[in-house]
Parts: C-alpha cells; structure tokens; sequence
C-alpha cells in the first residue's frame, strides 16, 4: 500500500527527529573532546569556541591505561568476528543445504536460546569460567560474546543459503566439486551479503556489550572500552578526557557502518524473507 504525501512527509519527520535523538549526544561528546576543562564548565556551549588536542594527548600519553582498554577490545572484537563468520557459514550452508534427520528441531533449539535474557546466563558462565580459569581473560570475553550472537548468525546464513539455487550445488557436484569445496568457493562468495549482515551485527553487539564484560573482567588489564569508559573518575574525572575516550570508541562501529552500509538492505532481505 502506498503511502500518501502527508504520511510520508510526517514518517520523514518523524525519522528526523528519532535521528536527532541519537545524534544530538554523540557529537557532543565529539566536540567536548576538542575543549578545555573550563569552557566545559564555565560556558557550557554545544559547540566548539577554542579547539584543543590536549584531551587526546591525554589519552595517549597514558597509553599504559586507556589504549590498553581499546586493544582489549580489538582483540575481543576481531577475534569473535572470526570465530562467528566461520561458525555461522558452516552451520547455516549444513541447516539449509545439508539436512540431517532433527536439523529443524536442533535449529529451533538454537533460536529457543536467543529468547534467554542475558542477565540468567550470567551466573552459569561465571561459575563455569571460574572453573575453568578464564576469568578475567581475551578468551573468557570471546566465548561469551560468540555464543550472544551466533544463533541470530546462523539463522540469517540460512536463509541466505535457502535462497541460493540447487542447480548450482549440481553442476559443481557434476565437476568433481566436494562438500567443502563448494561451500568454500560457490556457496560464499554467492552469500556475501549475509556475511556482511553477521559481520555488523556481531560488531556491533561485540564491541559495545557491557553485561558479561562488566561480569567477567574485574581487573583492568582485562577490561574493554566499554567498561573502562564507566570507570573513568578519581583523578582521570575530566570532561574533555572524556569526549576523548568516547569519541575514540565510536570511530570503529561508524567505520564499519560507512564502509558495509551498501550491503545492508540486500543482506537483510536475503537472509530474512527467504529464511
């Protein structure tokens, strides 16, 4: 049904001012890191009257403890995205293309999990780290963060692998082609776009979850950005420290955002309407 000129007009405006909402804070942040303490606090102003680098001279002269924080979520981050890309491929080509007596109840295992509110599984896990001494530890913070996102991976990989013709898994299986080698060589690069979509997600929902890292890592060698920017207080209390450090945690999910962004609709379409 389309839409008339009044409501998409009134839907614009209403999207407009939904983003304002989101962006309004965000540059603020941005544009306090670019002021000195006291243009802070004595004018308050939104904008930028005397620009300084001195915020991130900050940070990066204490390199020993903010960049700590940041490479901690880099490793926590990339690594996870590895792990779930692969795993999300493999199990996503095998419920589609490759079903096994049971694949749709173990499927809907699998989705049944994601209805589990995080908070319940925080127990379990800590104990079972605890036990298995990871607390406090990369990998501790990877496991957790794979097992968040790939149900949601797996699913949209399978829907993405659905929509994807039979005929060419024949024509490879006619050329000699294994199991593997056609998921690896026809199957991926065709699924491209969901691939995508799972790499933003997981990301998104790796880099900035604060749940299970605030659980899991209480040290601060072990602590990602996302913790270390509500324990920025004490003697490191500065507003502009902070725009800082802020600013400098939001640069990777845009980055990513701007660069896959073409992708996203088509990957989305593929992965929901056909699974």
């Amino acid at each position: 049904m389309r839409l008339s000129k009044l409501s998409r007009t009134s839907l614009f405006f209403i999207l407009l001012l939904v983003a304002i909402m989101f962006l309004v804070p965000i540059f603020y942040s941005v544009f306090t890191s670019f002021k000195h303490q006291t243009e802070i606090l004595k004018e308050g102003t939104f904008f930028v009257h005397n620009p300084t680098l001195s915020n991130y001279f900050y940070v990066f002269q204490r390199g020993s403890k903010y960049l700590t924080y940041y490479w901690n979520s880099i490793v926590i981050t990339g690594v996870g995205l590895l792990i779930t890309l692969l795993l999300a491929a493999m199990a996503g080509y095998s419920f589609a293309k490759l079903p096994f007596k049971g694949s749709n109840v173990f499927l809907g295992f699998i989705l049944f999990v994601v209805t589990f509110p995080l908070a319940a599984l925080l127990i379990p896990i800590y104990i079972m780290e605890f036990k298995a001494g990871i607390l406090n530890t990369k990998i501790g913070l990877i496991l957790p963060n794979v097992m968040n996102v790939l149900p949601f991976s797996v699913f949209i990989m399978r829907g993405v692998f659905i929509g994807i013709p039979k005929e060419l898994e024949e024509s490879a299986e006619i050329d000699g082609c294994t199991i593997f080698r056609t998921w690896k060589d026809i199957m991926l690069p065709i699924a491209q776009n969901g691939l995508i979509i799972v790499l933003v997600f997981s990301f998104y929902s790796i880099w900035g979850e604060y749940t299970m890292a605030k659980t899991l890592a209480t040290q601060d060698f072990s602590m990602p950005i996302s913790v270390a920017l509500t324990l920025l207080k004490g003697e490191d209390w500065n507003f502009g420290v902070l725009g800082a450090v802020i600013s400098m945690a939001i640069v990777p999910p845009v980055a990513i955002f701007l660069v896959f962004q073409n992708k996203l609709v088509s990957g989305l379409v593929a992965g929901a309407v056909k699974g």
